[in-house]
């Protein structure tokens, strides 16, 4: 018991004091990673086998982003907390043994590649999916979407720290014999938050605190979930594959697993205990932070859900209908990334910088080709 509450005591601590970041990509390259600027957007490109990944990964991002690399030990210890790092890293790096091989040697490459601290990225991969702090998301289904394929929209909502809105970088893994993917997240994170693959699979993570199950906050024995939402990406094609891989995996946190293919989008409802699908209704399907599913369901009252259920007063939606949802949805300086994916057309329209994300331009992203080895 002890454990989990300085768990959670690290995780929110997480949020003290301010740190800046100024012009922080320039287009480079390291073997076969190269990062770009693509309309003022960074994409970096990282491709091979699991230690290859790692140290492009470091290679190009360690002396860019190497303040926020420092940030969660350097943070605690501005706080006052710094006796609590040590647990920290034990706790995110008994969390990493439980994942997949390829995990471990990725990031295994990247602390041999540029020195980085194996303790860090333990803790960066593991500790943030725990931070319970409000995102939204809506899927629009092909029937009711102004494209005539399915759209998903996205708010990622964290707290910036003053340096976070400036880090955001679409990471584009072109793994060995596994499917490529984009993902919306920042240096250091070698799991997913936001992202699509080449087969037009999309998820996006929306943390929740209660559930009715009596499934604990924190299960130790659990796979860190945004390795498991890469894996997905990596492995799957559609949402009953994505389902399949997620029943068979023990989940360390409650959470939404927002989910499209190219055909339709469903809800996962996460606990260490089980796992719920929820799917549209009337060809919609909108997400916050809080379960709906019966035997799950606390409290259903969330402003952003109910925004973003207005949405069933449109006939249809397109990419800028979805973005208006999801800015009346935004909670200020914690919304940091606005995006809408296409998945039948590989597109995503991404938001980064100055918050909220969600008032600004999405800038479109051809993923096709970004998403193909040459």
């Amino acid at each position: 018991m002890w454990a989990r509450k300085n768990l959670f005591l690290i995780v929110a601590l997480l949020s003290c004091g301010s740190l800046h970041a100024e012009g922080v990509y320039q287009p480079t390259r390291f073997g076969q990673g190269e990062l770009r600027i693509v309309d003022s957007i960074p994409v970096v490109i990282l491709q091979g086998t699991p230690a290859e990944i790692g140290q492009q990964h470091s290679g190009i991002l360690a002396k860019p982003g190497a303040e926020l690399f420092g940030f969660p030990r350097r943070m605690l210890a501005e706080c006052g907390y710094e006796f609590l790092w040590p647990f920290a890293v034990s706790a995110g790096k008994t969390l990493m043994k439980n994942s997949p091989a390829d995990y471990l040697q990725e990031i295994g490459g990247a602390t041999n590649q540029a020195e980085l601290d194996d303790d860090i990225l333990a803790v960066a991969n593991t500790l943030l999916e725990l931070r319970r702090v409000g995102c939204s998301s809506l899927i629009v289904e092909p029937e009711r979407s102004a494209t005539g394929g399915p759209l998903f929209g996205r708010n990622f909502d964290f707290p910036a720290f003053g340096l976070l809105d400036r880090y955001g970088v679409v990471m584009v893994i072109r793994p060995t014999d596994k499917h490529a993917f984009a993902a919306v997240g920042f240096p250091g994170l070698m799991g997913v938050l936001s992202g699509m693959n080449d087969a037009g699979l999309c998820v996006a993570t929306l943390d929740v605190e209660d559930a009715a199950d009596g499934s604990v906050r924190f299960e130790p024995t659990g796979v860190p979930m945004m390795l498991v939402f890469r894996q997905i990406l990596e492995e799957c094609t559609t949402i009953a594959e994505a389902e399949a891989l997620l029943s068979r995996t023990q989940a360390t946190t409650r959470a939404n697993l927002a989910v499209c293919d190219r055909n339709s989008g469903a809800v996962f409802e996460i606990t260490p205990k089980q796992t719920l699908r929820r799917d549209s209704a009337n060809a919609l399907l909108p997400c916050t932070n809080h379960f709906c599913m019966p035997g799950l369901a606390t409290d259903r009252e969330c402003w952003r859900y109910d925004v973003l259920n207005r949405a069933q007063d449109n006939v249809t939606l397109g990419v800028s209908d979805i973005q208006s949802y999801l800015h009346q949805a935004n909670q200020g300086e914690l919304t940091l990334q606005t995006m809408v994916f296409e998945p039948r057309e590989l597109v995503l329209h991404l938001s980064l910088g100055t918050p909220p994300s969600s008032g600004h331009q999405l800038h479109r992203l051809e993923l096709k080709d970004l998403l193909s080895p040459r």
